[in-house]
């Protein structure tokens, strides 16, 4: 990774409030220190540097070379006190200027990424406060077998219908025309949508009927019912006042009787944009009107879901940090009312492989905001490559096939910036190997859960003791506790290694760079990522952190990361760079200003131009 220069580090130390209760000197101190004890050393061409010279030489330093530089002050320094060309008092007006700027930079997140230090024990984690979430409601749709079974039959040829895009009965009506001797027409447009979305589209068709059946007989259940402009909307008001949603419900809902209304209507039409049909006209011009009202609710809703997720870049960078220590071998005890460390243990493998997981899918997030899908489809061979440059530096570049949300539709191809190469290689090189290893035998299995061999027949004889009151004094007056401890941890360990042959199979079943750690549910180790998993995995990480760091947790997700990263970088104002950063994560220029203006706020936008603003030239 790049290092940022001495001038850089300089400049923004002037911006510090430190500044203010320093000595008047201190910069001439500080700039005296370097240039006589510290820059000689380390340059030797660079030696008896002029004050301008001096200036110059500063943007060509980097910061990582002065990680010694208070031992190296102390032994030119004491050096130059034994020849008598330095006063001890002279000695101490370029120390401390010294000292207190190398403290300053150690604490800066940008020094700590250039040093990582990973400690041999994790950090005391305090137990994160509740998420505030919205209380959860009754639910109110029906199940597939509930309906009639004309009903049934229906859904089931939508779904041929929305799953192939209507090609069947576009081939089977132009070879009805030809054999009339009729003139090609133009058949009405309609895609074909994957498997997912129409499970969310049967879905809120169950939704709707159940809604509908609370005064309706069963009988009366028909899909035409979702096509009626009066009943969607009767449907939206009623669960947008007494559900508390938003109009984005009643957007999908009228979304999914359009499409409903073309499958019923595809004999009819013979426009490509359905304008000969007058009820899709209605529909659309119904969803128009929802979609007007929930941006509106959406600006309202954003504002108040941004305070419990708010974050600037550098605070996002010190997250990563602070996620980077928990990789640490060992688990600290600590008192559960002082939080004083007492001793620590060796963690499980599969807890320091999770946590290894969690930190290097939130450092890429952090540090290339790509859209968490293609994080998800990250494959070593396959879309992701590890390269060699010209000067022997590794780094790896990412090449996907066109995604269909990508800002150009071309495929996808970009260089991960060299800050993630070394951890991606720890994860490719050590984490995942030893992760495909456990899987290879049950011994391996339970040894990286945490039960190596003998522990649970040690945990089996334990339970039956327990069971026949066979325990010490100590344990028998709470021996009820005591034996549901004991089986819960038994019951635990023979999930696990019941669950370890499944773990192997799913794990072996594809080439995924990353995958479901299952630390709360077996049955799930192993499997690829999906939306939710990613989603609630950062923002835990990331409330986790911000609660470690400033006592409030910042429930911050993979998608708020990339608003964030738009944001700072016109902060930043490298105008220049707007443009290319939004191929580099996958959308257009245009894009990138809505999504900083959705969290920039007024000041963030005056604060730079409040003083002065009137003066020409400003």
């Amino acid at each position: 990774m790049k290092a940022y220069s001495l001038s850089y580090a300089l400049e923004l130390w002037r911006k510090t409030k430190e500044v203010k209760n320093v000595d008047p000197n201190f910069e001439k101190y500080l700039s005296l220190a370097l240039r006589q004890f510290i820059i000689p050393i380390l340059d030797p061409e660079a030696s008896a540097l002029k004050t301008k010279e001096f200036d110059a030489y500063c943007h060509q330093l980097t910061v990582d070379k002065l990680q010694d530089a208070l031992e190296l002050f102390d032994q030119q320094s004491s050096i130059a006190i034994e020849k008598g060309e330095l006063t001890k008092g002279t000695r101490n007006n370029y120390y401390h200027p010294l000292k207190r700027f190398l403290i300053w930079m150690e604490k800066q997140v940008w020094w700590r990424e250039l040093f990582p230090n990973l400690t041999d024990v994790a950090p005391f984690r305090a137990k994160l406060p509740p998420k505030l979430t919205q209380r959860k409601r009754e639910e109110y749709g029906l199940k597939l077998e509930e309906l009639p079974t004309y009903t049934q039959q229906k859904i089931e040829a939508l779904r041929n219908f929305r799953l192939a895009g209507g090609k069947n009965l576009r081939r089977l009506r132009r070879r009805q025309k030809r054999e009339d001797g009729g003139r090609r027409y133009c058949t009405p447009k309609i895609d074909a949508v994957k498997p997912s979305t129409f499970r969310n589209e049967e879905q809120a068709i169950l939704r709707f009927l159940g809604w509908y059946s609370q005064a309706h007989s069963s009988e009366e259940l028909h899909l035409e019912l979702l096509t009626d402009v009066d009943l969607l909307d009767d449907y939206t008001y009623w669960v947008v006042n007494n559900r508390g949603v938003s109009h984005s419900t009643g957007v999908k809902m009228v979304e999914t009787g359009i499409a409903i209304a073309k499958w019923l209507n595809f004999e009819k039409s013979t426009k490509r944009d359905w304008s000969d049909i007058p009820l899709i006209l209605e529909l659309q011009d119904l969803q128009s009107e929802y979609t007007e009202i929930y941006e509106q609710e959406k600006k309202q809703s954003d504002k108040k879901k941004w305070k419990l997720k708010e974050l600037t870049h550098t605070e996002a960078r010190q997250i990563v940090q602070y996620l980077y220590s928990l990789c640490a071998p060992n688990y600290g005890k600590h008192d559960p009312n002082t939080r004083e460390f007492r001793s620590h243990g060796i963690r499980r493998d599969s807890a320091v492989a999770r946590a290894w997981q969690t930190y290097l899918i939130v450092k890429i997030l952090v540090y290339c905001p790509v859209r968490q899908e293609e994080i998800r489809n990250w494959k070593l061979g396959e879309t992701l490559f590890r390269k060699v440059d010209s000067e022997d530096n590794p780094y790896y570049v990412v090449r996907l096939k066109e995604h269909k949300r990508s800002r150009s539709g071309k495929d996808r191809h970009y260089r991960l910036p060299s800050i993630l190469t070394e951890d991606l290689d720890l994860w490719v090189h050590k984490w995942r190997p030893l992760i495909e290893d456990a899987t290879k035998s049950s011994e391996n299995w339970m040894r990286f859960w945490g039960y190596p061999p003998g522990k649970l027949e040690r945990l089996q004889q334990r339970v039956e003791s327990a069971r026949r009151g066979e325990v010490s004094d100590e344990v028998q007056s709470s021996l009820d506790e005591y034996l549901a401890r004991e089986e819960a941890k038994l019951q635990g360990a023979e999930h696990r290694l019941a669950g370890w042959e499944v773990a192997k199979a799913t794990l072996e079943s594809h080439n995924y760079l990353f995958f479901v750690s299952g630390k709360k549910n077996a049955e799930s180790f192993g499997t690829p990522h999906y939306i939710a998993s990613v989603w609630y995995m950062v923002s835990y990480a990331i409330a986790t952190g911000s609660n470690a760091l400033w006592g409030e947790p910042r429930w911050t997700n993979p998608h708020a990361l990339r608003h964030i990263a738009e944001k700072h970088i016109r902060q930043l104002q490298k105008s220049d760079l707007l443009e290319p950063f939004g191929a580099f994560i996958g959308h257009s220029k245009e894009m990138g200003d809505e999504y900083a203006a959705q969290i920039m706020t007024e000041n963030d936008l005056t604060k730079d131009i409040v003083d002065d603003w009137w003066v020409e030239g400003v």
